[in-house]
């Protein structure tokens, strides 16, 4: 895969293609699938010399392989370097570090970042609400969870979004 990715991105540079955002982010997201992390910021890198600056999708990709890896502390430096950069972590990125850190039992840390995304205009999606849940269920949480709930809004809060109609929940019974 490696090989193939790196021999097509040259090839498009030999012809001259432009390469933008997307392809990037493309090439990014291939290299952070396969485990190759440090491939992923190697191209980064090399977007950065072209001129090109990542985004939002760039960085959420990088902290979620970074986080899978077990890369805790670089993927918390991903993210500060970001908002050094006056970019700020959409509800993917907080959706991701919510489950990193119920994985790792920092259910305070998980109270603060909901709270910080609120306070920022950042409402909890589908993802988040359901990380949250099997975050909560996991560590046998349920006091903690109904904070949690408390201050992403309640079920009301749950109940009163706008959903697509396919990613509306059914009824189980």
């Amino acid at each position: 895969m490696r090989k193939e990715a790196t021999r097509l991105l040259n090839e498009m540079v030999d012809n001259n293609i432009s390469l933008d955002i997307f392809t990037y982010n493309i090439l990014i997201d291939a290299h952070c699938k396969n485990g190759m992390v440090s491939e992923a910021e190697n191209v980064v890198d090399t977007m950065r010399k072209v001129g090109i600056e990542p985004n939002v999708v760039t960085y959420s990709t990088l902290i979620d392989a970074l986080v899978k890896k077990g890369m805790f502390s670089d993927a918390k430096d991903v993210v500060n370097t970001i908002r050094k950069q006056g970019i700020e972590p959409n509800v993917v990125i907080y959706s991701i570090l919510i489950d990193a850190h119920f994985k790792k039992g920092m259910v305070f840390e998980v109270e603060y970042m909901v709270d910080t995304m609120r306070k920022q205009g950042i409402e909890p999606n589908v993802v988040t609400y359901n990380t949250l849940m099997q975050g909560a269920e996991a560590k046998s949480l349920e006091p903690r969870m109904k904070a949690l709930a408390s201050a992403v809004g309640g079920v009301r809060g749950i109940a009163s979004w706008r959903l697509a109609p396919q990613a509306r929940p059914r009824r189980a019974f």
